[in-house]
């Protein structure tokens, strides 16, 4: 889950982050010489110093953190012409080079508004949304362009954070600071680095649809909602990730940073033009540690890797079923999937696909029937069987025959709470098929577009459909015999329908049907649509054969 973890109280520190409070001050906040201070021994005044002056340089890195105040709404792709209700909600951010505010993709998705407040200061500057990852769940934010010139520049008394050059060890110390819940002021926290690991960073029901693991940082410092997009500061001041998530339930102390490295790879992206996400791992592999798996696929007894068992033919690596990834990129792949990320440390190899800049090479080695085969090709996103993110890849169709609502299979779908009930009717399609497959080379669709998955989600009642029910989704075969490769191409078919004659559709997992006479169908609809307060029998886009809407323009 993002952010939610049982709050852990924190040690008051008052004389560490206030120079006004010291006897010894100045009446600038410069510290004394320790030579002038009346402490105890050598020992003790070299220690106490320097944790004022670590305390001092952390309090400094404050500067850079943002109370991110966000209005959203979201479109409903179960109801496809309405909106959800609008909704607030609270993050954390920072500033980094640039005049810009690095936050996470789930604090500001679906935003309408977005407001940024300074630590320390009260007053509000309207931001907006540059750039957004939901792969890496980070976002990109500037200071609207309207709030300069009113005032106070946002940027003064501002110092951008500086990133940690280096992956953190275990046990290393961090601070994470935002305004998570349980007050309004700043919340700071310490932990330490407690694993490195190669996480999926999506969550929920649609978790089976990410592009594969990607580094993340764990931590034992509490994380709660309301730090989603804050800093984790290293003992140095630099940031060495940004929070995002927390392990709730029986779990205890454990929340997750994006560390440095996906940061940066994400900014440069940005910087490089419209990002585009992080590239697919174009291949799925089982475990090789079963000793007659191995005989049969001739791998000697001194060589680990995994079996290839699914593999995009839309990549240009060109790894092939049954292939033996033996190592990538030089480091040796073990029988469990594991790379040797430094010394004695673990993890999975997906992190090797997935941490690379768009165009970077990468080289593989594999077994391919006994004989050693080098592969080397720059990896990229891959066409997908079920579109991920609203305003990316998918968007909310629908078309209506009949008081029929055909929808399009998509993620978003399955991420809202009201498909629980109908998640059941299309578990093995999901789980067995689309998770754990790559599309034809053809796409199977028009084109060469990756064929769409339709469903019917619903009959609104009316005369011409009576005696017809809908309580599970289901996926539609074939109307008149031919399968439909998307809404647009359904909505085609029906139109070229003539009067007089029927529609038979007929759904797929038992082979239901549903017979339906065109020439009602079209008499029906204007009552059919007023009564249900529905705009259009097809959303926009879908008429006359049209282009697909452009992406939603970035939150003002």
């Amino acid at each position: 889950r993002r952010c939610r973890t049982r709050v852990t109280p924190l040690l008051p520190m008052p004389d560490l982050f206030s120079s006004t409070s010291s006897p010894e001050a100045d009446g600038t906040g410069a510290l004394p010489p320790a030579k002038a201070r009346k402490v105890g021994s050598p020992s003790i005044v070299r220690g106490a110093d320097a944790a004022l002056l670590a305390a001092a340089a952390m309090k400094a890195r404050w500067s850079s953190l943002v109370l991110v105040e966000v209005t959203s709404t979201s479109p409903d792709y179960i109801k496809p012409w309405k909106m959800h209700s609008q909704r607030s909600c609270k993050g954390s951010g920072f500033v980094i080079e640039g005049g810009r505010i690095l936050t996470n993709y789930h604090v500001v998705q679906d935003a309408i508004d977005v407001r940024l407040r300074k630590h320390g200061v009260s007053r509000r500057w309207r931001g907006t949304v540059l750039a957004r990852g939901p792969d890496v769940d980070l976002a990109l934010l500037a200071v609207h362009e309207d709030e300069e010139g009113r005032g106070d520049s946002f940027w003064n008394g501002v110092t951008p954070a500086v990133w940690c050059s280096t992956l953190p060890a275990l046990q290393s110390a961090v601070h994470v600071i935002g305004f998570p819940t349980g007050g309004t002021t700043i919340s700071v926290t310490q932990g330490v680095v407690s694993r490195v690991d190669c996480k999926n960073y999506r969550v929920g029901s649609s978790a089976f649809a990410n592009s594969g693991g990607l580094l993340v940082l764990q931590i034992d410092a509490a994380i709660n909602a309301g730090n989603s997009g804050g800093p984790a500061f290293c003992s140095d001041g630099s940031v060495v990730g940004v929070a995002f998530q927390s392990l709730g339930g029986a779990a205890d102390g454990i929340g997750y940073l994006i560390p440095t490295q996906v940061c940066l790879n994400f900014l440069a992206a940005v910087a490089g033009g419209e990002y585009k996400g992080i590239s697919d791992v174009p291949f799925l592999a089982r475990e090789l540690r079963n000793a007659s798996l191995r005989r049969r696929h001739r791998v000697p007894d001194d060589v680990t890797g995994v079996l290839v068992t699914r593999a995009s033919s839309h990549s240009a690596l060109g790894v092939r079923v049954d292939d033996v990834v033996l190592s990538i990129d030089g480091k040796k792949v073990g029988d469990d999937g594991s790379v040797e990320l430094r010394e004695s440390e673990l993890v999975s190899y997906e992190f090797l696909l997935t941490g690379k800049q768009r165009g970077e090479p990468t080289s593989v080695l594999v077994l391919r029937g006994g004989e050693r085969v080098q592969l080397c090709a720059p990896l990229s996103q891959l066409p997908r069987r079920l579109p991920r993110n609203h305003g990316f890849d998918c968007f909310p169709h629908y078309v209506i025959i009949g008081g029929l609502v055909f929808v399009r299979l998509c993620c978003p779908m399955l991420e809202d709470k009201r498909s629980k009930g109908h998640h059941s009717a299309i578990y093995d399609l999901v789980n067995y098929q689309i998770a754990r497959s790559f599309p034809p080379a053809d796409g199977g669709g028009e084109g060469g577009e990756v064929a769409e998955i339709l469903l019917l989600t619903e009959i609104l009642a009316a005369p011409l459909n009576y005696g017809y029910t809908c309580h599970a989704w289901r996926v539609l075969d074939t109307l008149n015999g031919q399968r439909p490769k998307s809404l647009r191409a359904l909505h085609q078919m029906y139109r070229a329908v003539p009067d007089g004659a029927f529609l038979e559709f007929v759904f797929s997992h038992g082979g239901d049907q549903i017979v339906l006479d065109a020439t009602e169908c079209r008499q029906s609809e204007p009552d059919i649509l007023q009564l249900h307060a529905i705009p259009s029998a097809t959303s926009d886009g879908l008429q006359g054969g049209g282009e697909e809407p452009a992406a939603p323009a970035p939150a003002p």
